[in-house]
């Protein structure tokens, strides 16, 4: 796997990239206090916004801790950028996706924002896409959740839809895979219009350990 391979690489760079910039932060703790002694507070407070640019740099190209997930999340908003389509990312760690096949993640979070940004990009009046993925309280399954703008003017029965589910030429095609994939790992998926907007709802169960038994249920 290509890609997967060379977000690998990527993740590894960040990671060293921090260890590096951890390493530093002791010596730029030293000349900040040896700064203060001297009152010389511009220059502390050059030092201290270097090092934040320094670490925004870093947490640019790292949005989750997950490599698969983290190498499509980047490359899908780099694309709705390249469209002129604003996408906000929510994604609250820790997540229990190591039950769930690469090619599956890959496919199913593709899919669904291939069909949000399709969605956004064609709206009359863009507000942008929110797409957040958390655990539950109790952390039994995993929520996904997306909502964008769609052509509102269309008033046949794929107004809120259609667009949103095409891949390629084809329309239908990217819902059918989602619904497939979460079929097999036992979820449900909710979707529908609130104010406006379109949203998605995705419960998938995950396996946690407790007391030595493992759990697939949704609560």
């Amino acid at each position: 796997m290509g890609m997967k391979d060379d977000y690998y690489r990527e993740m590894e760079a960040a990671h060293q990239q921090y260890d590096i910039f951890l390493h530093d932060v002791k010596h730029m703790m030293r000349a900040i206090f040896a700064l203060s002694k001297e009152g010389e507070c511009d220059k502390i407070g050059s030092i201290i916004e270097n090092m934040g640019t320094t670490l925004g740099n870093i947490r640019y190209r790292t949005i989750c801790s997950h490599t698969v997930l983290n190498a499509l999340l980047l490359e899908r908003s780099g694309y709705a950028e390249s469209v002129g389509v604003e996408l906000e990312l929510d994604i609250r760690e820790p997540l229990c996706l190591q039950g769930i096949n690469d090619k599956d993640l890959i496919a199913l979070m593709g899919n669904l924002l291939d069909n949000a940004i399709k969605a956004e990009e064609y709206a009359d009046h863009r507000e942008g896409i929110f797409c957040s993925m958390t655990m539950a309280r109790e952390g039994r399954h995993i929520i996904i959740q997306t909502e964008n703008s769609y052509d509102k003017n269309r008033k046949d029965e794929t107004a809120v839809t259609k667009e949103k589910e095409s891949i390629g030429d084809k329309h239908g095609i990217g819902r059918k895979s989602i619904q497939q994939i979460i079929e097999k790992y036992g979820g449900i998926m909710e979707y529908g219009d609130r104010d406006g907007r379109y949203w998605v709802k995705i419960i998938i169960p995950v396996q946690t350990k407790s007391h030595g038994t493992k759990q697939s249920t949704i609560a």
